[in-house]
């Protein structure tokens, strides 16, 4: 029997540490996803960031600046290169999310990071799990340089099957895509959202994508 989203995302979750190990441990059990073969040179860090808006446990997202060099008016995590400032994965998270944001980095409670995931091209990306204690908007400070908006979804919307679509590509895979209005959330950002959902929410969201076997034309009969 399937069950309720609802009910594993009570906001006692957020001050859980037992739940939130469990959460983090099947986040890393989830196979790694390396799409390049080419050795890593580069390292980023996300901090994935569950806050609590109405009694319902929110995802926290930004639209890139169209400022920035890359990915401008792309949805994503805060998040961003580690540096030599950055003594961990999980510093470099929330110094990011602090910078893009607004909101002190102290306010993060982390819970543990998933598997390292090697894109098609750009750096490697550690997410980092954490909730943001005590959270309200009032709090954000957007820096306009990186970022052109912060939004927030409820969760129990993503994992409702009318708000996640796919793109299945001629190269024979399939990516998800979760639509939010006019912020439609794909890419690297919504396949870090869906394998998270899944560790999240066992048994609630299903983890399984949309596939349509290749057309391949049939060759044309001899008269």
């Amino acid at each position: 029997m399937l069950k309720k989203a609802a009910d594993l995302l009570h906001p006692g979750l957020l001050t859980n540490v037992l739940q939130q190990g469990e959460i983090i441990s099947r986040f890393q059990a989830i196979p790694s996803l390396r799409l390049n073969k080419e050795p890593v040179k580069k390292e980023a860090s996300i901090l994935i960031p569950l806050c609590l808006i109405d009694d319902k446990i929110n995802l926290l997202y930004t639209v890139r600046s169209s400022k920035l060099r890359n990915h401008r008016g792309q949805v994503s995590f805060p998040g961003g290169m580690k540096d030599t400032r950055d003594s961990s994965y999980e510093s470099c998270a929330v110094r990011e999310f602090e910078e893009e944001t607004g909101i002190s980095k102290n306010s993060v409670n982390v819970w543990g990071r998933g598997k390292t995931i090697i894109p098609y091209f750009g750096p490697s990306i550690t997410p980092i799990v954490g909730n943001i204690i005590d959270f309200s908007s009032d709090q954000l400070r957007p820096s306009s340089d990186e970022v052109a908006k912060v939004f927030t979804v409820p969760i129990e919307s993503f994992a409702c099957a009318e708000n996640r679509k796919h793109t299945q590509f001629r190269a024979n895979y399939t990516m998800p895509v979760f639509q939010n209005g006019d912020d439609t959330v794909w890419g690297i950002t919504a396949i870090i959202t869906h394998m998270f959902l899944i560790a999240l929410l066992p048994g609630a969201y299903t983890a399984r994508l949309p596939f349509i076997k290749k057309y391949e034309a049939k060759p044309a009969k001899q008269r």
